[in-house]
């Protein structure tokens, strides 16, 4: 285990390296940073498992490095020191998991208490991780599967290199010193998925037949090695380590000789060369971008190389692409066929007439379609019909088509009346955005009914008043942060969706016959 202390002033990290027992835990390494940037680049490249960390600092402050960890290095524990006890300082350390906020001028008891949790917590964590890790070891020890998900973990960034070198080395003959590095990715769940049909849908076995391709076509330049990829979006990789400037001829290559087996090309997301092996996660994240963002509208090769100013498709076609989702949830929740199809139709016209539309965007599209559908009819299958020409193109008419088959299957029987759907929907939406300021003309807005009908439709299924749900669930909230935290009052108030302290206060007391002090103090 490694430690890592990041604060501007010197004493401070002194006496956090004084007070903390090291040797009875066994840390490996302690190192330091007097900002938040020197810290990002200690993390990567020791990855520390815990973290002390100071707020004000300068060029990077703590509640910037906490979100960067938080995104980066989830499962890092973090202690916040801080001489301010301002709401604008715990926040942070609360939104991004910090295990223990210290005040300074720091107690050498609390400090050993809060490290020895940390270690404690990250050392449970890492023997469920390691004991889940060997759970799965166990449920295939073919050794091809092991290095599938060594490799996997190393572009993903979520083991080191220099973990790994020696035995990637020996048994598949990578460099330990190449200078450079590029990887290609291939999907299967996007537009060419015609050879998954092939082997009836089958991704394992459709997966190792191309793995098996790719590494012949690499094995006659020994340039690196293809895998089955454990990453979401990218069923193979193909790691180059030499050869580098060859990479789009052997991508060709690669699909030249799928072509001649399988009578099928696949589109191919290639990165730009990176330095080996810091360039690697680099170089992944480029490939799959490359692959995601093509466009299905317009056929423009099959190697699809990373672009570095790609642009967003445009804001006007997101938020088309928002008002029809809400449009087909609306008609999802109406349990009417004629207006969900209305809707798909209307939609398809949109899409036919789009300049670009990347997988990346059809794929979020099918996923929150899925998720709307899902709603409406939660024990069926969702399952998108494939909406690719024989190009590989994106079809507006085959996804209409494919749509309306999908909707009128679900519609067959729906197991809840429509409006009980609704008041669900509702419900789900007032316990995800509570502490925002809600009105009843607001919640109208948001799916398009009236006001009236809003408060008629959730008394009827409910037996209770929106506001009065809204008011139940903000309490509820308010008691558990009063049991377990030391907020202030006006912190808490914030929480829970009230700006007034002392209107929250009214509302606490008339719902529970406390004041906020007196449940507290209770």
């Amino acid at each position: 285990m490694k430690v890592l202390i990041v604060d501007d002033e010197k004493h401070v990290r002194e006496a956090i390296r004084y007070f903390v027992p090291w040797e009875k835990h066994q840390i490996a390494g302690i190192y330091e940073a007097t900002n938040g940037q020197e810290a990002i680049t200690i993390m990567q490249e020791h990855q520390p498992e815990i973290v002390f960390t100071d707020m004000r600092m300068p060029l990077m402050d703590g509640a910037e490095l906490l979100e960067w960890l938080h995104t980066h290095y989830p499962n890092t524990k973090t202690i916040v020191i801080s001489g301010y006890q301002d709401f604008n300082y715990v926040k942070p350390a609360i939104v991004y998991g910090g295990t223990d906020y210290l005040l300074k001028p720091l107690n050498s008891k609390q400090l050993i208490a809060a490290a020895e949790h940390a270690f404690q917590l990250w050392q449970e964590e890492e023997a469920e991780r390691q004991q889940t890790l060997r759970q799965s070891m166990q449920l295939n020890v073919l050794r091809p599967l092991y290095w599938d998900k060594m490799l996997s973990d190393l572009v993903a960034g979520q083991v080191s290199f220099q973990e790994l070198k020696h035995s990637l080395s020996e048994e598949l003959g990578m460099p330990l010193f190449a200078a450079e590095c590029r990887i290609a990715v291939l999907s299967l769940q996007g537009a060419d998925c015609r050879l998954l049909q092939r082997f009836h849908g089958d991704v394992g076995l459709t997966s190792f037949v191309l793995v098996n391709v790719c590494n012949e076509v690499l094995a006659s330049k020994q340039s690196g090695i293809a895998f089955r990829s454990w990453q979401v979006g990218a069923e193979i990789v193909v790691l180059l380590w030499s050869a580098v400037s060859e990479a789009e001829e052997l991508m060709r290559g690669i699909n030249g000789s799928i072509k001649q087996t399988y009578g099928v090309l696949m589109d191919i997301g290639l990165s730009y060369a990176c330095e080996f092996p810091e360039g690697i996660q680099t170089a992944f994240h480029q490939a799959r971008q490359g692959l995601n963002e093509r466009n299905l509208l317009q056929r423009e090769g099959r190697i699809h190389l990373y672009r570095e100013t790609l642009s967003e498709s445009g804001s006007v076609e997101d938020y088309a692409f928002e008002t029809q989702l809400e449009k087909l949830k609306i008609a999802v929740l109406s349990g009417e066929l004629d207006k969900m199809e209305r809707v798909v139709e209307e939609w398809s016209v949109q899409l036919a007439g789009l300049p670009v539309l990347t997988e990346s965007r059809l794929l979020r599209l099918q996923k929150e379609i899925a998720e709307a559908l899902q709603r409406w009819r939660p024990e069926a299958e969702i399952h998108f019909e494939l909406c690719y020409d024989h190009e590989g193109l994106f079809s507006a008419r085959l996804w209409r088509d494919g749509m309306k088959a999908l909707l009128q299957r679900l519609s067959q029987g729906s197991p809840q009346p429509p409006d009980s759907r609704l008041v669900q929907e509702i419900r789900e939406y007032l316990d995800q955005n509570y502490a925002k300021d809600m009105t009843l003309q607001h919640i109208a807005q948001r799916f398009f009914i009236s006001r009236e009908n809003v408060s008629r439709k959730f008394k009827q299924i409910s037996g209770e008043n929106l506001s009065d749900y809204l008011t139940g669930l903000r309490i509820d909230k308010a008691k558990t942060l009063l049991q377990n935290t030391n907020l202030r009052l006006s912190q808490i108030s914030e929480l829970v969706g009230y700006e007034d302290e002392k209107y929250f206060s009214r509302v606490f007391k008339k719902a529970t016959g406390q004041t906020p002090r007196e449940y507290r103090k209770q």
